[in-house]
């Protein structure tokens, strides 16, 4: 390695809006700007996980070599998205709204459309943010709006985080879906290849690329693969909100019949075909509105059979997909990124193709993990021009990668939320073991320990916790705490050593991050009955390492000792509609906002009653 540190500052802006600081290929740390700022999903400039980030790192603001800016075109709706963090605070009705008042005319009634900026609200819309827009014109042409922000963007960079504009590069949004999914994962190698597919990616939104000496090249793309688009506007048209309650939609669609998944599937299946040449999923005959297109032609048609349709088909085309490029590129072994890579049903059917030797599913393949690839890009590219080979970038060695607390900043949120006030019971020296007791006796604790995960799964630091054998937990947990609709499931943590009996996992898949699922063994399904999908027996587990958190590991075992059962329910640690909780205050908050029995920060356990005589 070269004597002086390689640094990247990656940033993401648009959809769950994060930062990452890697050094010499080695993430030191990476944070979702809505575990600061409460806004689920937020958008726009990250300067809080930012800060978070070179804080955490160690790092000063002159020893950043590269910032990498994911996204490269910024055209008038992007804008818009972003100021008014659309992703984040639209509501359903403000959806239906956007298509009747826009998409509509300008679509279908082929009408010359205004800006869609005004027309949706303009400035008196625009939420907080950090941009100084004194010489952004929404009037301008696209290439021009498109210019001035990134100049924007570039000098929010140098004016909040004291970094000189001139090291900042912006990235087209696509590849860094692709170095996340190769360079973070350990499948490398000439029988490797590297997929994505995503709802938009600005050039492409599916794409195939491969390893090379020289790094990642990419074979083929295409802006017709459109499955997630129609995932998003299929959600909207269930009464759901698109960008947030897609994967509502996939924990419905087992439920439904065989009829009525045919009867919806014929609506469907003229959309989408194959296409060889660009190794893609592309339109046979595109409608001109995915919304109004279906909404007309589902009347009639039961909520569960056009989930269960549309799962169908998205299963089937992601499953010939990979399939043709695996047999057009001759490699077995897949990196599979993406939003669309979210669909953890659709992910299964792929691992059991018999065509594909092994698959790899990066930690939470949607957008928000775009700034690994990013920086991971940026390092390949420093690895090549320093004679290096890419290859010998590190796989990310831990998820765990965000703010953490200590045992007085636990005491005094404890004492400024005035807990023993409000009649909850505060222990201090609770361990391992008699918390696993504690949750084994039908407790359900949240776990609130060390760094936080990235990503969009709570994988136990910051996470609820259950018996998973426990009869009722799930109703319990989504009507008293997680207020989650009935249909949905929870997931299990379980122990490495353990998968095997409970999981059919034959090709030993990859499956640290809840992205993959499998069918659960017959021995097993009353055993984790409260971390599996009812619907059709399935689990999408943590299979935890104890090297990849042994704190956690341990808990696990001192569960396992007493019930016999190496694994335990896992759900994310906040209210529904809310981010996964950032410090012990917003833990404090959701714990007596909710129905949860204990909150476990450090060796302090807050209950609802005294678990100690």
């Amino acid at each position: 390695m070269a004597q002086k540190d390689f640094i990247v500052l990656s940033i993401y802006e648009f959809h769950m809006s994060s930062c990452a600081l890697m050094i010499n290929g080695e993430v030191a740390a990476a944070a979702h700007e809505e575990r600061f700022s409460r806004i689920k999903l937020d958008a726009g400039f990250p300067y809080k996980a930012a800060s978070f980030c070179l804080r955490e790192a160690g790092v000063k603001p002159e020893e950043v070599d590269v910032v990498a800016l994911v996204n490269e075109k910024f055209y008038h709706n992007a804008i818009a998205t972003v100021l008014f963090k659309r992703f984040s605070l639209y509501t359903t009705q403000d959806w239906i709204d956007e298509n009747e008042r826009y998409w509509k005319p300008r679509l279908l009634e082929k009408k010359e459309m205004g800006s869609f900026f005004y027309l949706m609200g303009g400035a008196d819309r625009v939420q907080e943010h950090y941009y100084d827009l004194k010489d952004l014109d929404m009037n301008a042409g696209a290439e021009e709006v498109n210019r001035v922000f990134n100049c924007i963007r570039k000098e929010t960079v140098e004016r909040l985080l004291g970094i000189p504009s001139e090291r900042v590069v912006l990235l087209p949004h696509y590849m860094c879906h692709h170095y996340h999914a190769y360079y973070s994962g350990n499948l490398r190698g000439s029988d490797v290849v590297v997929t994505h597919l995503e709802g938009d990616g600005e050039q492409y939104n599916s794409a195939v690329s491969i390893p090379t000496d020289q790094g990642l090249k990419l074979l083929r793309g295409s802006n017709q693969s459109d499955l997630g688009r129609l995932y998003q506007w299929i959600t909207l048209l269930l009464g759901m909100k698109p960008y947030h309650h897609e994967y509502k939609v996939m924990g419905l669609a087992p439920y439904a019949t065989d009829s009525e998944i045919i009867k919806s599937l014929k609506i469907f299946e003229p959309i989408f075909r194959l296409d060889e040449e660009n190794l893609a999923v592309v339109y046979n005959k595109k409608p001109d509105d995915l919304y109004f297109y279906f909404r007309d032609r589902f009347e009639g048609h039961r909520f569960d059979g056009i989930a269960g349709a549309l799962q169908t088909l998205v299963e089937r085309y992601l499953t010939e997909w990979v399939e043709m490029v695996v047999n057009k590129t001759g490699r077995c072994r897949v990196c599979y990124g993406g939003g669309v890579a979210m669909n953890v049903k659709a992910n299964m059917l792929i691992s059991r193709l018999e065509c594909v030797e092994d698959l790899f599913v990066p930690i939470s393949p949607g957008d928000e993990s775009n700034v690994f690839g990013a920086g991971y890009w940026m390092t390949e590219k420093h690895f090549l021009e320093n004679g290096f080979n890419p290859d010998d970038i590190p796989p990310m060695k831990t998820h765990y990668l965000g703010p953490q607390f200590t045992r007085s900043d636990v005491l005094k949120s404890v004492e400024e939320m005035k807990i023993k006030e409000k009649g909850f019971a505060v222990t201090e020296n609770v361990n391992n073991a008699e918390a696993a007791k504690l949750l084994a006796e039908g407790m359900i604790i949240a776990r609130f320990q060390g760094k936080s995960e990235f990503g969009q799964r709570g994988l136990g630091n910051r996470s609820i916790l259950g018996d998973p054998s426990n009869p009722g937990i799930v109703n319990k947990i989504n009507h008293q705490i997680k207020y989650r609709d009935f249909w949905m499931p929870f997931a299990p943590t379980i122990l490495e050593e353990d998968q095997g009996k409970c999981l059919d996992n034959p090709k030993n898949i990859s499956a640290d991050y809840m992205t993959v699922c499998f069918p659960v063994k017959e021995d097993y399904v009353d055993k984790l009955k409260g971390a599996i999908h009812e619907g059709d027996i399935t689990a999408r587990p943590q299979i935890l390492k104890r090297n990849a958190n042994p704190e956690y590991y341990d808990f696990v075992s001192e569960f396992k000792k007493i019930k016999g059962i190496g694994a335990i329910l896992n759900t994310s640690f906040n209210l529904h509609g809310e981010p996964i909780v950032g410090n012990p205050k917003d833990a404090i908050h959701t714990f007596i906002n909710s129905k949860l029995d204990a909150l476990w920060m450090h060796d302090i356990l807050i209950s609802r009653k005294p678990t100690r005589s």
